[in-house]
């Protein structure tokens, strides 16, 4: 692991966004879940020791499940699940879960909004409006989606990256949709996107990762620009997963492939979590695979939401009972930590806004 730079800029950051309330919307009124078992159908529990120990649930999960959708709300203690096209609710902090709807598409993810929703999306265009009260579907601008990103002021404005690298907007709440800017990739030069990452505080920044590269803007897709630093070499590198930090937008982790390393045979494989501190314009790796740490294609990574130098990845498999890990890269001691469960894999992570100790764990069962 190579040293992130910038540690004293965000050590700042992450000091103030500590101190800050945990929202404006009405979050700092959300409570900790008290429950020794949580109860419904086993797809969600909760960790307050960032894996170590689960909260047992009242139902065993049976196989096969993935539990791809998993938001907190700004109505206090209300939270939203998907496992499979099966949405449900909680409204108590995450111990008692009840389903409320269906939702159609194949691995279905969440994006939460403001005004108590969320936005439900996969890869083939589906786009639903998912509340606490069930399902309502949307028009998609686009036959494929590598991302959506909502507005955190305006729950109607949203913003999705189709599977070309185009970005299309609404400004009502799904229903109607104009596409803005131009295409990340010129027509000759079309990558698969893999995934499409929003800054929450600025629709207008958004990174793509896709084969090859990464390239990112800062004014609504007018202009992109090719990340750096991916590779030592300049060869390329097909990046699967993203995330922008909520503590500091600045702040960008990435999952990326080196192929020129995975044909000379590194120990790594070509496998790297990297770090940007300049909001996607120049990447750095900071974790490799090896040394206990197994990294996949297309990895969760779930950045803290106070804190901009940690940040948590899984990797999972129900081969063998193998569990799931779940790793904590800290960048101030330039450590990676691990906790292992017995599921086969952990598919979606969410905070408590009260307080980011408390992780929720959406699960899945394979075997």
């Amino acid at each position: 692991m190579k040293k992130a730079l910038a540690i004293g800029l965000t050590a700042a950051l992450a000091v103030m966004s500590s101190a800050a309330p945990a929202s404006a919307d009405g979050s700092g009124r959300w409570h900790q879940p008290s429950c020794e078992t949580v109860t419904g159908d086993g797809t969600v529990t909760y960790t307050r020791d960032e894996g170590r120990t689960l909260t047992p649930t009242s139902n065993k999960l049976e196989p096969v499940v993935y539990t791809r959708g998993l938001v907190t709300l700004d109505r206090p203690d209300t939270l939203l699940s998907l496992a499979g096209n099966r949405l449900s609710r909680s409204s108590d902090a995450g111990c008692t879960w009840e389903p409320v709807g269906e939702v159609p598409g194949s691995n279905v993810e969440l994006s939460a909004a403001r005004g108590d929703r969320a936005y439900a999306w996969d890869r083939a265009g589906h786009l639903s409006l998912a509340t606490p009260d069930g399902v309502t579907p949307l028009t998609s601008p686009a036959a494929g989606l590598a991302g959506l990103g909502a507005d955190r002021r305006h729950g109607d404005r949203l913003r999705v990256a189709d599977a070309g690298g185009q970005l299309h907007e609404s400004r009502d709440g799904g229903r109607t949709w104009r596409s803005v800017g131009v295409p990340a990739w010129e027509t000759d030069d079309l990558r698969s996107v893999y995934t499409a990452v929003f800054d929450p505080r600025n629709l207008n920044h958004v990174v793509l990762g896709a084969s090859g590269s990464a390239r990112v803007t800062f004014n609504g897709g007018r202009t992109w620009t090719t990340s750096k630093g991916l590779s030592a070499t300049g060869t390329k590198v097909n990046v699967f997963s993203a995330a922008i930090s909520p503590a500091s937008p600045n702040v960008v982790y990435v999952m990326g492939l080196d192929l020129a390393e995975l044909e000379a045979g590194a120990p790594s494989g070509g496998r790297h979590i990297y770090r940007s501190w300049d909001g996607g314009r120049r990447f750095i790796p900071v974790v490799d695979q090896g040394d206990g740490i197994t990294i996949p294609n297309g990895p969760l990574l779930a950045a803290h939401p106070r804190d901009p130098g940690v940040l948590y990845f899984v990797w999972g498999t129900g081969w063998s009972s193998l569990g799931t890990d779940i790793y904590r890269y800290d960048s101030w001691r330039d450590r990676v930590s691990t906790r292992h469960n017995a599921y086969d894999r952990v598919t979606a992570i969410a905070f408590n806004p009260a307080n980011p100790g408390v992780m929720y764990l959406g699960l899945a069962e394979e075997v």
